[in-house]
């Protein structure tokens, strides 16, 4: 019999026949993918297996960030965040650093209070940061950072150099301070603290430096050299001596000594 004559006979199709017929594209194409799938599936554990190793190795050569370096990343995030911003809108950046308080008051309000569901996220995170001078209930650091960094915003003084001082102090110079202290640093200037000789130059001079390179820029108009050298010069003897939290005293120290300098050449 022909084989039309299996799909067909005395003119009906018989649905058996057509099924059959339409199946076996089918197991074929099963077949082939059988086939394949032993090839993609090794491939597959093979690129797993490599990544995994990748990631182990990854945890065991890259060290786990220490407190402060962890704290002087965001110093170093509000430079790369507020310069720009400054520069080319203060008043926007007055604005934002106020609905940032604002943002981080609610924040603290939902931490301090356990309100579910975020309480417990925000804590864990915010006790990442935590150092001996934040030992009480409330956690701090972060309102004194943004307040040291919008302070000479907020101020808004006669001069655009006044506007960079907290981001310059805390940004440029309480970071290198930290950097250079620890790693180089050798003098100490008591026996009661870890604050370096070495230390304190980094900060003045990348201070100081951090402002000229403003002035080459264009985005702040000409200063006295040894006027400002000189404030920031009393601003890193504050840096190593004092015990407060530096976040919030230094700049504004900073500002106020440009501000009476400045009066009393005035």
């Amino acid at each position: 019999m022909s084989a039309t004559g299996n799909v067909a006979t005395n003119g009906h199709t018989n649905p058996g026949a057509r099924v059959h017929a339409r199946a076996a594209p089918k197991e074929e194409l099963s077949n082939e993918t059988s086939n394949q799938t032993p090839s993609f599936s090794a491939t597959s554990s093979s690129m797993g297996h490599s990544m995994s190793e990748i990631l182990d190795a990854a945890d065991k050569h890259l060290p786990t960030l220490g407190l402060n370096a962890r704290r002087k990343f965001f110093h170093a995030l509000a430079v790369a965040m507020f310069i720009p911003g400054l520069a080319m809108d203060p008043a926007f950046c007055h604005l934002s650093f106020s609905v940032a308080f604002s943002l981080f008051i609610f924040v603290e309000y939902v931490r301090y209070f356990a309100l579910y569901p975020f309480s417990a996220s925000v804590h864990v995170f915010m006790n990442e940061f935590i150092d001996d001078k934040d030992s009480g209930t409330a956690i701090l650091s972060h309102f004194y950072l943004l307040t040291g960094c919008a302070a000479a915003v907020w101020f808004e003084g006669p001069t655009r150099l006044l506007e960079f001082t907290g981001v310059l102090v805390l940004g440029v110079g309480d970071a290198m301070a930290s950097v250079v202290g620890k790693r180089w640093g050798k003098h100490l200037w008591t026996t009661n603290s870890p604050k370096t000789l070495e230390g304190s130059i980094a900060f003045a001079l990348s201070v100081f430096l951090g402002a000229w390179l403003l002035r080459v820029l264009g985005i702040v108009e000409t200063f006295s050299t040894p006027r400002y050298f000189l404030a920031v010069s009393l601003s890193s003897v504050l840096e190593a001596l004092s015990l407060q939290n530096d976040n919030l005293t230094l700049p504004l120290y900073m500002w106020a000594v440009l501000v009476l300098l400045r009066s009393s050449n005035a």
